[in-house]
């Protein structure tokens, strides 16, 4: 039966808070989104009949009450497949996933970035993404999700970012080669989409996701939405000063943030301890300062190296100092921290020690609650499948 736009806009809205409340009864999703009793019951048996939701059981109450019993709704696994695909200066990663984000299917390709202009092409790019389509026929995956290293320009159906590669990096091709539906977001963006439809917690707060990459990037979902979705500069949280008098960034400031906390920051600060210090643990550890990676780095840094110490030791402080802001301007339960730098548990545990000792000075009332995810090169992937269910399914 076809649906009229209005019982889609419901079904839509009915779907989406199950995927970000669930489990869910179906009088708390009528309670929460005003739409009657009737409808919903009406709308979730349909989803039912499509094995897209499945009911979990009944609400064991605190206390015995009359009434009609709650049964929890959930979204049932398997109904329909999807595949993510991230870019990044690192690697390229692909996965296949159900609804709920089960990974199936996965496959990354590491990448030089000291020569990323000669290794990664349009072509060389579209090629793989077409063998690994090819690799998951049996699924039948109904769309692509795809996590930028920078924001989709919606008119021209390109990569606005600073880094002249990216910018030149042709992937309005894709629509013209693949035949699945293909969607485009930020990377930071789809991960907090991930967060929220991936969960399953029956939590629906708002909150922060801050990711640490090469660049620097924050990312808000704020009442169901993410916020600022299509204003590009909100969310550059590598920009802000915290450090008037500190090194220029490439924006024209000086003492920009990522100046001190993002990777390629870290690591341009160790290629030079790397060329001016005889003691440092990096020239046992690699023979070229280009081959300086984020892991590099965190080997030093277990090794004990005295100037990697330093160097990271000030990129947690900053960090620390802009989370604590961070929460005094937005109305967040919890910022999610996430980077390879966190790898290094000792590393996490300085952010979460630095930012008690820092909030004690703002007289908040209750700590925020920060959590350091854990990470993985397919977080992207998996994140850009997020964004494909989120706009094949409940969009």
């Amino acid at each position: 039966m076809k649906l009229t736009k209005n019982q889609q806009k419901l079904r839509f809205k009915i779907l989406d808070k199950i995927y970000s409340k669930g489990p869910i009864s179906r009088i708390d999703i009528s309670k929460e989104t005003g739409i009657t009793p009737a409808t919903v019951s009406e709308i979730t048996g349909s989803l039912i009949q499509e094995n897209l939701i499945h009911e979990l059981g009944e609400v064991i109450p605190e206390e015995s009450k009359s009434g009609r019993k709650k049964i929890l709704l959930g979204i049932s696994p398997n109904h329909s497949f999807y595949i993510g695909t991230e870019l990044s200066p690192k690697y390229i990663s692909f996965c296949l996933t159900d609804n709920i984000g089960k990974i199936f299917k996965e496959k990354i390709i590491q990448l030089d970035t000291s020569d990323l202009e000669e290794i990664l092409s349009e072509q060389f790019y579209i090629n793989e993404l077409k063998n690994f389509i090819n690799s998951c026929e049996d699924y039948n995956p109904k769309g692509i999700g795809v996590a930028l290293p920078g924001h989709f320009d919606e008119v021209n159906k390109s990569i606005d970012s600073n880094n002249s590669f990216w910018k030149n990096f042709n992937i309005k091709i894709l629509l013209d080669e693949i035949d699945l539906p293909i969607y485009f977001e930020n990377n930071v963006k789809c991960m907090t989409l991930s967060e929220r439809l991936f969960s399953f917690n029956g939590n629906d707060d708002n909150f922060i996701l801050f990711h640490v990459g090469r660049g620097m990037f924050c990312s808000y979902m704020y009442n169901g939405e993410l916020y600022a979705k299509d204003n590009s500069l909100v969310g550059e949280i590598g920009h802000i000063v915290v450090h008037p008098n500190g090194e220029l960034c490439e924006c024209g400031k000086r003492g920009c943030l990522q100046t001190y906390g993002s990777e390629a920051w870290i690591i341009k600060k160790s290629q030079i301890l790397f060329d001016n210090s005889e003691s440092t643990y990096l020239k046992q550890l690699v023979s070229d300062r280009n081959k300086i990676t984020i892991e590099t780095i965190l080997k030093a840094y277990r090794l004990g190296d005295e100037g990697i110490i330093k160097i990271l030791h000030s990129a947690i402080n900053y960090l620390s100092i802009t989370i604590n802001n961070l929460s005094m301007m937005i109305d967040s339960s919890k910022i999610i921290i996430h980077g390879e730098l966190f790898n290094e548990s000792l590393l996490s545990d300085l952010l979460k020690e630095y930012l008690n000792q820092n909030i004690s000075l703002l007289a908040i009332e209750k700590n925020l609650d920060v959590i350091v995810k854990k990470y993985s090169n397919y977080t992207g992937a998996l994140a850009a499948s997020a964004l494909c269910i989120s706009e094949m399914l409940i969009n």
